[in-house]
């Protein structure tokens, strides 16, 4: 028999780091917090990929559209003002990071008030993924 672990078990994409706690450092992706509500992917798009090329789509119902993901409140479908951003390159995350963070999004005057929080992304590890998940939902009877 064969022991180790299956070929391909955990998914794990070039560049990701194991984290202490288990989680995957994506090094290509940065996690953005503070994005305007009103702020457009085009715009996302265009400021984030002003330092280095943001990664396109592999996927087929958006080929070749940057690889950006916005978080969106689960009751209202708004913007919550936070995503991920992938780049072609770890080195330009890290530079995202120097660069963006601490700063007002958009061009000059376009969001005063904004100011970005720019992270390396973290994903859960696939093992404790099914631990505590899901949560929420129906209320009791009464």
């Amino acid at each position: 028999g064969r022991g180790g672990k299956a070929a391909g078990a955990g998914g794990g994409s070039r560049g990701d780091k194991t984290l202490e706690d288990g989680s995957l450092s994506w090094e290509n992706t940065i996690y953005v917090q503070g994005l305007p509500a009103s702020a457009r992917m085009h715009e996302i798009a265009e400021f984030f990929g002003g330092i280095g090329p943001i990664k396109k789509s592999k996927k087929s119902h958006n080929q070749g559209e940057p690889t950006i993901h916005l978080y969106k409140d689960k009751r209202t479908g708004q913007p919550k003002g936070d995503g991920t951003i992938s780049y072609e390159e770890p080195s330009t995350a890290r530079a995202a990071i120097d660069w963006f963070s601490g700063k007002p999004f958009g061009p000059p005057g376009a969001y005063p008030t904004s100011s970005l929080t720019v992270t390396i992304a973290t994903r859960p590890d696939a093992n404790r993924f099914g631990k505590g998940g899901g949560g929420g939902g129906g209320g009791g009877s009464g």
